[in-house]
């Protein structure tokens, strides 16, 4: 079944691909969680998350250097590393494999990067994963406060089914927990 066949991306100006997370990564998106997190008591570790097996972690970059992105390249001998180049990561979505369930546990998009669908990209790439997997069902939980995401996990077909009270670092905002049935 293809879930995402209603669902598409727009077409921007910016084409961003994405890979799987690698060790050389892990520096970027502790930046990431940091300018996203300022106040968090606590940041992944990334390079321990990328040694569990059941650790699936992916990320966006663009075609172009994110120094080149808004520059055409007149070089025609020119030759852009940007699917190795770990600083031109503009988002990443981290989530562990539990039995037949996948619980994402971490999911950013750059601040200047947003409502671009990077987080589009990344959630519609993860639940193909989850797919090819067999997985049967997509667990979250995210900040009551945060519509944006919200919307984007209904649109993708996510339901609301709970909540946890005083859920984040400063007790005074809930989760609302959210899943994907992948069985129908």
């Amino acid at each position: 079944m293809n879930r995402l066949a209603n669902i598409s991306p727009r077409n921007d100006s910016l084409v961003s691909r994405i890979r799987r997370m690698r060790i050389s990564d892990q520096g970027t998106c502790l930046n990431i969680q940091k300018l996203t997190f300022p106040d968090a008591q606590v940041y992944t570790d990334f390079a321990k998350e990328l040694r569990k097996n059941h650790s699936i972690y992916l990320v966006t970059y663009f075609d172009l250097c994110s120094s080149q992105v808004a520059v055409k390249i007149k070089s025609s001998g020119y030759l852009c590393e940007c699917s190795t180049n770990a600083n031109n990561i503009s988002g990443f979505i981290g989530s562990w494999r539990v039995a037949d369930q996948i619980q994402i546990i971490d999911f950013i998009v750059t601040p200047e990067f947003r409502k671009l669908r990077i987080g589009w990209l990344l959630l519609a790439s993860l639940i193909k994963e989850a797919e090819l997997i067999e997985s049967k069902l997509i667990t979250l939980e995210v900040r009551a406060s945060n519509n944006p995401a919200i919307n984007l996990y209904k649109n993708f077909g996510f339901k609301i089914c709970g909540s946890r009270k005083n859920y984040y670092s400063n007790k005074s905002e809930d989760a609302i927990l959210m899943n994907l049935d992948l069985t129908s």
